[in-house]
């Protein structure tokens, strides 16, 4: 597994850290425990890639954010409820003109998902995509609450990553 996870970071010449910032709808139970779940398939994932540090950079959805963006992390990743569907307005594009970033659009499901949960994760990503966002640099899931189906999402965040840096 480590020597898998170890060609995944090939691409991304002379880096040794990364940094991800996650923006959780704290208002729910379904959103904190996916975060949760991904940011540790991202640890481990990355941990076995040969990554010397790992940063994340977590922050309320619902709050209001700063206009700059935040410095360093190449990936941002917004974890949305089934269960507090209007977070998905607070869904917001952060530009690095330098580097493009990465963008992951996660809705929290239940065991027994919702009809309308793609109809949500399809309205954040075109949030994404209206601000100037191209389709390519964002990876959209629905993930239940399960540590494999997480780090699954997790290993193919730092995929893409790879491929566009």
């Amino acid at each position: 597994m480590a020597d898998a996870n170890r060609n995944l970071f090939a691409n991304i010449r002379g880096v040794s850290e990364t940094t991800v910032g996650i923006f959780v709808d704290y208002d729910s139970p379904l959103a904190r425990k996916v975060a949760g779940d991904v940011w540790a398939g991202l640890s481990r994932v990355a941990l076995g890639s040969g990554y010397t540090k790992t940063t994340a950079l977590w922050e309320s959805l619902r709050e209001e954010r700063s206009a700059k963006p935040l410095d360093g992390p190449l990936v941002h990743l917004f974890v949305i409820g089934q269960d507090r569907p209007d977070a998905i307005d607070a869904v917001r594009a952060a530009f690095h003109h330098e580097n493009p970033r990465l963008y992951g659009v996660v809705v929290a499901v239940p065991s027994r998902p919702s009809p309308l949960a793609g109809s949500l994760l399809y309205q954040g990503v075109e949030h994404l995509t209206a601000a100037g966002v191209r389709a390519g640099l964002v990876e959209p899931a629905l993930l239940h609450a399960l540590p494999q189906e997480c780090e699954a999402y997790a290993r193919r965040l730092l995929e893409r990553l790879a491929e566009t840096h």
